[in-house]
């Protein structure tokens, strides 16, 4: 018994030469102009690409050997096809990724689903216009700690807001300058562990009060943040519903001073932050709000 649990036991702990390995492939990852981290015991736990532009299917899969690493940032369009993605399946430590644009499809992001110590993620300008919509995230679902998603700039739709909301985790959505609706912030209704949402459709008609009432049927929602849109009494008044309710952003967004004193009196507890949308917002909002559409 005693020589199986042994046995066991050195199955499952690192090799010696992991760190020799790590050290070996950081060298190599050096031409692409990739930071590694390392930690005291001599283990790959942070790559950091500035020029990720740079980076060779090769790169990739000398990236992919690191097992031991948590953090993952790569920028600067990032040539992350899905076959590259493949390379990278096998990270079972990792925690924290940024990627900038990346190429990769909805259905390539069935290779993160190896990620299984994955918290947080945010694409940056997403560039794969045909194949991605976010819906990819449902590949994800298995994940036991993935609470945080951010995307931006990216043709990032409704669908990638229900793949988003079936995230039995989710605590925290940053979506901004992307191609979402009302319709898809009605899809969080499912997100019942959601703690802060931040939704900027850079000055069109995506998002408006609809959303408002939308997100008022999630009550564990503690922070709003809605920026560069329009928003009325009709849409705000909905946010009186949320119980948890702390702290409220509307910066660039147009609201009129009279339906920001109702809001205040409202909402006496929460903290209502706000910086005012210039001139030239201003007029964007209105050709879009006011003018009819044709």
């Amino acid at each position: 018994m005693r020589a199986a649990t042994l046995a066991l036991v050195l199955a499952l702990a690192p090799t010696a030469s992991a760190p020799a390995d790590d050290r070996a492939a950081a060298e190599k990852l050096k031409d692409a102009k990739v930071e590694v981290k390392f930690d005291k015991a001599g283990t790959a736990v942070g790559v950091f690409c500035k020029e990720s532009h740079l980076l060779t299917p090769e790169h990739f899969k000398l990236i992919g050997s690191l097992k031991g690493l948590k953090e993952l940032t790569l920028y600067n369009k990032c040539p992350l096809t899905d076959e590259n993605l493949a390379l990278l399946a096998d990270l079972p430590a990792l925690e924290k990724v940024g990627i900038d644009g990346a190429t990769f499809s909805d259905a390539g992001m069935k290779h993160m689903a190896g990620w299984k110590a994955l918290k947080q993620m945010t694409f940056f300008h997403e560039l794969n216009k045909k194949e991605f919509t976010g819906a990819g995230l449902a590949h994800l679902k298995g994940l036991p700690q993935f609470e945080s998603f951010g995307c931006g700039g990216s043709p990032f739709t409704d669908a990638g807001m229900e793949a988003a909301a079936s995230l039995p985790h989710l605590k925290d959505l940053r979506v901004w300058h992307t191609m979402n609706t009302d319709a898809g912030t009605a899809k969080l209704k499912g997100a019942a562990k959601l703690r802060s949402v931040w939704l900027a459709p850079q000055f069109t008609t995506r998002i408006t009060d609809a959303s408002l009432e939308a997100l008022a049927a999630c009550p564990s929602l503690e922070e709003v943040k809605v920026t560069e849109t329009r928003l009325t009494w009709a849409g705000l008044q909905h946010l009186t519903k949320l119980p948890n309710l702390k702290k409220l952003t509307l910066d660039e967004t147009d609201v009129s001073d009279a339906d920001l004193a109702k809001l205040k009196e409202a909402l006496p507890k929460v903290e209502v932050a706000r910086k005012p949308p210039t001139e030239q917002q201003l007029k964007w909002l209105a050709d879009r709000f006011d003018k009819p559409k044709k």
